[in-house]
């Protein structure tokens, strides 16, 4: 397991021969993939250019925000999320760069993936080398007995799953097919849930609500306690209805979440059948690493 370059010096994770990881790709252009594009985002090439231009004359408007409205991969990824709705679009990037703004101890000190290198030593967060079936990518995160925090604060893990999120929407069919993410709670405890304080919720919640340009397709809680139901319940009423309509929970019920998540794509522990080997956190952070440039830039 290491990680390498191809042909167009994109890096990659090799899991083996038969398996790789990667979070930066070309447009698509599978017929296909650009008829589903069309008929659920309402991308085509000439709403594109319309597009583009339009919001490109709205950011204009936000000198002091510094977005960089000339970057169309930049740009398109918004777009997707928003089905190429130009004032929504709009919304949400001013909201994105509003919070770096309004919430700078959120930013400040954790620009980039090796600012918080120590985090995905710990082996909390992991890209799956598998898609679902319905084309979306699958992330773990596992914030339960693996969260020490007395080394990884609720900032630092804010951070890391924030910059692994938008790192996977480099990837334009991750920007079409939308992302799932399970998050194994197995082991929460109190000095866990005391640093999740409402600010930090709410700031979470902001990021995956109103400011991060993704297709969430489903949150999916597994070995969910008593502890985290109750936490779950105090914050619930302020979570979206769009976003609790696609949080699910099942605990250890693996057929569960086989119905939403295809098993072929999980590991044996989730109950699923994917034969790639694991890889140390240590891994996805040096990987991660090779995209400081890019976070530093936006």
């Amino acid at each position: 397991m290491s990680i390498k370059r191809n042909e167009q010096d994109v890096p990659y994770i090799e899991l083996g021969e038969e398996f790789k990881i990667y979070v930066q790709a070309d447009e698509y252009t599978d017929p296909k993939l650009l008829a589903k594009a069309a008929a659920e985002i309402n991308e085509t090439p000439e709403r594109v250019q319309e597009a583009l231009a339009e919001l490109r004359e709205l950011l204009k408007q936000e000198p002091d925000l510094h977005i960089p409205h000339e970057d169309d991969k930049f740009l398109r990824k918004f777009l997707r999320a928003c089905k190429y709705d130009v004032q929504k679009t709009y919304q949400m990037i001013q909201f994105a760069y509003r919070m770096k703004i309004n919430g700078k101890e959120y930013y400040e000190n954790t620009p980039n993936p090796s600012s918080i290198r120590h985090v995905f030593d710990e082996g909390m967060i992991w890209y799956m080398p598998e898609r679902d079936a319905d084309g979306a990518a699958v992330c773990v995160v596992e914030v339960g007995k693996k969260w020490n925090t007395s080394k990884v604060s609720i900032i630092e893990l804010i951070a890391a799953i924030r910059f692994s999120v938008e790192a996977a929407l480099l990837d334009p069919e991750t920007q079409l097919h939308g992302m799932k993410v399970i998050f194994d709670t197995e082991g929460l405890s109190m000095a866990q849930i005391a640093q999740n304080t409402p600010k930090h919720a709410c700031m979470i919640l902001d990021w995956a609500q109103k400011a991060c340009p993704f297709r969430l397709r489903g949150v999916h809680v597994v070995n969910n306690s008593m502890l985290f139901n109750i936490l779950f319940a105090i914050f619930k009423p302020f979570i979206s209805k769009e976003l609790r309509d696609v949080i699910f929970f099942h605990n250890k019920d693996w057929k569960s979440l086989a119905k939403h998540v295809n098993p072929s794509c999980l590991r044996p522990k989730y109950g699923g059948s994917l034969a790639a080997p694991e890889y140390e956190g240590r891994l996805l952070g040096d990987f991660l690493q090779l995209y400081d440039k890019y976070f530093d830039s936006k």
